[in-house]
């Protein structure tokens, strides 16, 4: 009898010294550099401390299937229990080492643990592998071989402590009767010690502890992180849902104002062709007009004296399928899900490039990469483009990189199109989303060489301001906007819940441009839309998280980011980043603003359930 007891006790303490003891020391050790913060003896103790109570969870998880097979093999008289315990440790090795290496290696470039948001990219591992460089590749591979053999083997050396002697098979009537005791007493405690003994079961937020996200992140089991997501992820009708729908719908409805058209006009022209240029990553750290880094993107830097600069927007979340929606949309980013994904709503959702084609614009998507990757060809057409060009449309032999034809062909490419269009004299309307500026950061540019990631902006920024200079000396100049924008900020060197990288730029420059201005107001991605087609007189009540920035109805100017299951809401008087999981305000707290994000969130929710 004491043996089965000591089997469940060893085959326990083994999961959880493995957790303790290799896989968040290597978590630590590699993503050290992604804290300012100087890690300390004890900051270490605390992080292990904190972190031991995902790792009891996981640990519950991983022994589940071990007290099954012993309590089954104490009435069997073949001794089976260690061929299953041998096939278990390489089954539960193998996995918990891919979540160990995947949960480290991705931090730099997600800045968030382990998440069931990772699932799509596996069934696009072409899209996932285009990130990143060879080298990284094969290091990541060799990395996962020898954390899986390492994982295997301890799994397998705890398995082979825990049976001892061999396997226990039960005799005689007590060790008969006490082996069901045993058995549903271990399965009662795994229960609790994966739920909790509190009114609500655990999430999460059992291993934050700090202040500082990175230290939260390094407590908290990869492997809780990835299970609970799953039961969270895609989780709309009744989530974040807080207050009661009169006071959730008045207060949304006081900061999100309706339809309007504004007085202050900015544009010389109702019907001006649009280039809507959606810059992959495009952060106010590289621009310097707004404070960011020197002498990466001269031109955006030019260009700002010469057109309408919106210096204070924030982006509404941390990827390119948030974004593309938040922009082409109006419509804001979901923290827990992404709605680009959810196939019979996005026909429902507002779309901004509609507008055009119903004012008898000719509309047209450009990507110089695979459409197929998140939805986005599908997602271009329901928006309302009447052709989707991707890099498969584009001509052969252009240069090309990891994720597709570089931003500098494909704009010369366009630039023949609106050429095309101009002698046709029809009005036209272009959404064009780059993509050099991202992971592996490989550009046939080497200004800054010796800084890869900010000469892939400056790639893109002199490929734009060549762009502008030649449509400046052509009759498409006089009737002609073109908007930049960032669809998220850059997500390597900032935390996602960080509130200068939500900061990204919006420049609208152009012949159709009545003059030169700075606009200094405080204002959300999302607003864009709405605020170009103020601008149009174009009607946009069906844009309900956008606003019109230069209407009168613009009473109070904030913004809203979301990250992974958080957000951060900004006003005149600061900004306040929540944190969902945490269950509390992470940086800045603030009530009032964390209740006007609160409502926001609901409201959300709410909306996305019923499209």
């Amino acid at each position: 009898m004491i043996h089965l007891i000591l089997f469940i006790i060893l085959c326990y303490a083994g999961f959880l010294l493995y957790f303790q003891l290799l896989q968040r020391p290597l978590f630590i050790l590699y993503n050290r550099k992604e804290t300012d913060a100087v890690i300390s003896l004890r900051d270490f103790m605390a992080m292990s401390r904190h972190g031991l109570r995902s790792d009891v969870i996981v640990a519950s998880y991983l022994t589940a299937l071990p007290v099954i097979a012993a309590t089954v093999q104490a009435y069997v008289n073949t001794p089976f229990l260690g061929i299953f315990m041998a096939v278990y440790s390489i089954v539960a090795g193998l996995t918990v080492a891919i979540g160990t290496v995947v949960d480290t290696a991705l931090y730099p470039f997600w800045k968030f643990k382990l998440d069931a948001c990772v699932l799509p990219y596996v069934k696009q591992m072409k899209s996932a592998f285009a990130s990143v460089s060879t080298g990284y590749i094969i290091a990541g591979a060799i990395a996962l071989l020898a954390m899986s053999g390492i994982t295997v083997g301890w799994f397998w050396l705890t398995s082979r402590v825990a049976m001892g002697s061999g396997p226990f098979i039960a005799s005689g009537v007590l060790q008969m009767a006490l082996t069901p005791l045993i058995f549903i007493i271990a399965v009662g405690c795994l229960f609790m010690l994966i739920r909790g003994l509190g009114r609500r079961p655990n999430n999460p937020s059992v291993s934050f502890y700090s202040n500082n996200l990175f230290f939260n992140h390094c407590a908290l089991n990869p492997l809780y992180a990835f299970i609970y997501s799953l039961s969270t992820n895609d989780k709309i009708e009744g989530a974040f849902r807080e207050f009661d729908d009169e006071t959730c719908h008045r207060e949304f409805a006081e900061m999100f104002p309706g339809d309007s058209f504004p007085a202050d006009k900015l544009l010389n022209t109702t019907r001006p062709n649009v280039l809507f240029i959606v810059w992959e990553s495009l952060s106010a750290r590289f621009v310097e007009a707004l404070g960011g880094q020197k002498d990466v993107t001269p031109n955006i830097n030019r260009l700002s004296k010469e057109g309408l600069f919106f210096t204070h927007v924030d982006c509404n979340s941390f990827r390119t399928d948030r974004g593309l929606v938040a922009l082409l949309s109006g419509y804001l980013a979901q923290p827990t899900t992404s709605v680009i994904r959810m196939t019979k709503k996005v026909p429902n959702l507002p779309a901004f490039p509609r507008k055009f084609k119903e004012a008898g614009y000719e509309t047209m998507a450009v990507h110089g990469g695979d459409l197929t990757i998140f939805h986005k060809g599908e997602y271009y057409y329901t928006m309302g483009h009447d052709r989707v060009v991707g890099d498969k449309d584009l001509p052969k032999g252009l240069p090309t990189g990891k994720w597709g034809i570089h931003d500098g062909a494909v704009l010369d490419w366009i630039y023949d199109d609106i050429m095309e269009k101009t002698s046709r004299g029809v009005k036209w309307y272009t959404t064009f989303q780059t993509l050099s500026s991202h992971e592996p950061w490989e550009v046939p540019y080497a200004r800054l060489q010796d800084d890869p990631i900010a000469n892939s902006f400056a790639y893109m920024d002199d490929a734009l301001g060549r762009l502008v200079e030649r449509l400046r000396n052509t009759p498409a100049w006089d009737n002609l906007l073109i908007v930049v924008t960032g669809d998220h900020g850059c997500n390597t060197g900032q935390f996602l819940a960080h509130d200068k990288y939500a900061h990204i730029p919006l420049l609208m420059i152009g012949g159709a441009v009545k003059q030169p201005r700075c606009i200094d107001t405080i204002m959300s991605q999302t607003d864009t839309a709405s605020t170009i087609l103020g601008q149009m007189e174009l009607p946009h009540e069906e844009f309900i998280f956008s606003r019109d920035v230069m209407a009168d109805s613009y009473r109070y100017p904030f913004s809203f980011h979301t990250f992974v299951n958080g957000f951060m809401f900004r006003d005149a008087t600061g900004y306040t980043v929540y944190d969902n999981t945490a269950g509390a305000a992470i940086d800045a707290p603030d009530t009032d603003r964390e209740h006007k994000g609160k409502i926001i969130l609901q409201y959300l929710y709410e909306d996305l359930a019923k499209r």
